[in-house]
């Protein structure tokens, strides 16, 4: 791995590499990948890499999978049958130059001078290159790319060409790459997929004034694709002729070119399929999207990304000053969570975004736990979308709950892109039945953020109604004790399958306690609505009681002896893992050890009841939450990307300044530096968003306790000043946090009462408050 000071040039906007080395290639093909939530354009050069151990050629949409059969050696009742994958469609970003039958390439090609770019203001890829041919022609090219924010369907890719020294002819062709496919699986579970060869058959290829297109359907799953790309070339005089073989389609184009005069070749490239769109409509959006960008031109769609992402920053944006490498870790992290993020209420985050192939393009309950609080106070639009997903799978989790033997309600896949269960390991997977608690829990903070009661009427009350019968059937009394839950998987994946995990208790008490509440609400609201969805789900008086009760009676573990919350009811009883005499080669340890290895052991893969003490963090001391954090800290070995920042987080809430920052470094760069090693197969999604928590829950000290907002604002020592913004009902409120001071700004909405270190204050827009900065 080449060394980051030498290569990349650290900005607080831009991510800027300055010299290509192969080794780094799959790496940064994920870090420089550009998406909009539904069309990802991995970051792989536009002639391509022909050794294929160094590049993924990828191009993603987001939601279009094909299925597969799920291989057992022993297969039990209820255990999913088919799984989905993402798909790697046609790559429309091809593009090939070449001078005196001499192809441009950055393996083989003597280069003069290289810079890359990911512009975070701008939401572009640039690439400049001087190439000197054989013949000791040169010439500077650059390549500008972007996926439209605006447009979903939309792509676009501008090159300009320039002689330096001479006058002559220079071919391009530009290219639809019919040659695709997904990784098959390898040793690492979190790698590869179950598809094998291509999963795309092409029915038609087409020609037509400048506009080549490719349609396609999936062997299995039965979607239709359609991918087609506008070329224009301007400023000279050129021949054209079309080229097609069995893999590719395109236009090939000779210039006459002059020297120091500029050739520009734009590449409009619309994608649509049918996960989305009716068959009918394909060829309407197709052309739709190619003619109006056309007419727009590419500078026009980049100035309406440049203005999208303007206001998302003055939304969104954490400032820190004092590191400047910190501050283009989070910005960067900030623009992937954007702009991998589906917006479309069908679509969602998968884990590695839009950047890789790693876990096969699925969506989580990191969306919930990480991705919706960041949308919550900062774009609370795109947090609706978000949980409108649920809403649109809500059906599939009602027939997962039959599967597993539950005769009402819905229990949601823990791992899924159309809703179905795609996980074939149950212990560590369907036994996750938190991921209910999780979504009643991100519904919850969006509707106290937000007040939208039309969500909760339309989508959000049957969400929190049927997900929270599952709790009464899973769940039972014991004298005692209270209402225990046995046999299912916290957040921690090295201990499976246990009875009372104390994460999936309290998050289920308060899923149980809200739902009983936003029936009241609903009643009270509109009563014939309620009605409607009462009879719609067959939901009796008697449930909403027995949610109540089950709530007030939910048994949460704790140890007099150690005075600690156990993770479970076995997990004290358990020898601790041996994590002197592991060597570092042996992590993650997953892919070193059986299962039941590591299930005999006190040894956490991530936050677990450290998760909890965050997410309820009101209900508890200061004194308990160091016990907790210290006995947990000491077992987990943070083998999942999500796990840093929560622990940060909860060192921020109990004093542990530098604690908090040394976990908070983990995540600001993890990718930009490759912390875990396996960056190449995607950006680590939920970590980035968690960044963002790291600094404005954590830091910032931000909650929301009912009706009330409250800041708690500690600062490194490292930093000279930092700020953040959140949303809150309407009103975007601004913090900044300098040494000795905190300073609270009013930028939108009517004023509001917020508490900072327990102090209530008043803020309007018309005047900013400044309280001093309390030490922790």
């Amino acid at each position: 791995m080449s060394n980051l000071n030498e290569n990349y040039l650290i900005d607080e906007w831009r991510i800027v590499e300055k010299k290509f080395e192969l080794d780094d290639s799959l790496k940064n093909e994920s870090l420089f990948t550009v998406a909009n939530g539904y069309i990802g354009l991995r970051g792989n050069f536009e002639e391509g890499i022909d050794n294929k151990r160094f590049s993924v050629e990828g191009t993603y949409i987001n939601g279009f999978y094909e299925t597969h059969k799920i291989k057992y050696g022993e297969k039990a009742y209820a255990f999913p049958e088919i799984g989905q994958t993402m798909l790697n469609v046609f790559n429309a970003k091809k593009i090939k130059i070449e001078v005196d039958d001499e192809e441009f390439n950055m393996l083989h090609s003597e280069i003069l001078d290289y810079k890359r770019v990911l512009d975070l203001k701008e939401g572009t890829l640039k690439r400049s290159v001087v190439w000197r041919t054989k013949s000791d022609k040169e010439i500077e090219i650059n390549f500008e790319r972007l996926a439209s924010l605006i447009e979903k369907h939309l792509a676009a890719i501008r090159v300009t060409i320039k002689p330096i020294n001479f006058d002559g002819e220079i071919k391009i062709t530009s290219t639809i790459d019919c040659e695709v496919k997904n990784i098959t699986s390898e040793d690492d579970p979190r790698v590869g997929s179950g598809i094998e060869g291509k999963a795309l058959d092409v029915y038609k290829k087409n020609f037509n004034n400048d506009i080549i297109e490719v349609y396609a359907r999936t062997k299995n799953s039965k979607f239709d694709l359609v991918c087609a790309a506008k070329n224009v070339v301007e400023n000279v005089q050129f021949s054209k002729k079309e080229f097609e073989d069995n893999n590719q389609i395109g236009y090939e184009y000779k210039i006459k070119a002059e020297r120091n005069k500029e050739i520009v070749l734009t590449k409009y490239i619309a994608y649509a399929t049918t996960r989305d769109l009716e068959y009918c409509d394909l060829d309407k959006i197709k052309e739709e999207v190619l003619e109006k960008a056309y007419n727009d031109g590419f500078d026009k769609i980049k100035n309406s990304q440049i203005d999208y992402l303007n206001e998302f920053w003055e939304k969104a944006d954490v400032e820190i000053d004092g590191d400047v490498n910190l501050q283009q870790g989070i910005r960067f992290n900030m623009f992937h969570i954007l702009q991998s993020t589906g917006r479309d209420g069908i679509t969602n985050i998968c884990a590695k975004g839009l950047t890789g192939e790693g876990y096969e393009g699925h969506y989580f309950w990191d969306t919930e736990m990480y991705i919706v609080p960041m949308f919550t106070y900062t774009m609370p639009e795109v947090a609706r979308k978000l949980l409108e997903y649920r809403y649109n799978i809500l059906d599939k989790a009602r027939d997962r709950a039959r599967q597993m033997s539950h005769k009402k309600g819905a229990l949601f896949s823990w791992r899924s892109i159309n809703g179905e269960e795609c996980s074939a390991y149950f212990p560590a997977s369907t036994a996750q039945y938190h991921i209910n608690a999780d979504i009643a829990y991100a519904i919850k903070k969006y509707y106290e953020a937000t007040n939208d009661i039309e969500f909760m009427k339309k989508y959000g009350a049957e969400v929190l109604f049927e997900t929270a019968r599952i709790w009464i059937d899973v769940g039972h009394y014991v004298d005692g004790r209270g209402f225990c839950i046995d046999g299912v998987t916290g957040p921690d994946e090295y201990t499976a399958i246990v009875n009372n995990n104390a994460y999936t208790n309290i998050m289920a008490k308060d899923h149980l306690k809200f739902a009983h509440d936003m029936v009241n609400i609903l009643k009270k609201e509109d009563q014939q609505l309620f009605m409607r969805l009462k009879n719609k789900i067959a939901l009796q008086d008697e449930e909403v009681e027995e949610w109540l009760k089950a709530s007030n009676n939910m048994y949460i573990p704790y140890d007099d002896k150690l005075k600690i919350h156990p993770q479970d009811d076995s997990f004290l009883n358990k020898k601790v893992w041996d994590f002197e005499n592991t060597p570092k080669d042996k992590y993650p340890l997953l892919l070193h050890y059986h299962p039941l290895v590591i299930y005999r052991h006190q040894v956490c893969k991530q936050a677990d009841w450290v998760l909890a003490l965050f997410l309820h963090s009101d209900m508890f001391s200061k004194e308990q939450k160091k016990r907790d954090y210290d006995y947990y800290e000491k077992v987990t070995t943070h083998d999942s990307s999500l796990s840093p920042c929560i622990f940060s987080i909860v060192a921020c809430d109990i004093g542990y300044n530098q604690k908090a920052y040394d976990y908070f470094m983990k995540t600001a760069r993890m990718d930009l530096e490759d912390h875990h090693g396996n960056t190449k197969d995607g950006i680590h999604a939920a970590n980035m968003a968690g960044s963002w928590m790291g600094m404005v829950f954590g830091f910032g000290g931000f909650r929301v306790n009912k009706d009330k907002i409250k800041f708690n604002p500690i600062i490194p020592d490292k930093w000279n000043r930092y700020s953040f913004r959140v949303n809150y009902k309407g009103r975007l409120i601004k913090v900044k946090v300098e040494k000795h001071s905190v300073l609270l700004s009013l930028l939108e909405g009517e004023p509001i009462k917020v508490d900072v270190y327990n102090n209530t204050v008043l803020l309007t827009q018309d005047r900013d408050i400044e309280v001093n900065t309390v030490t922790i």
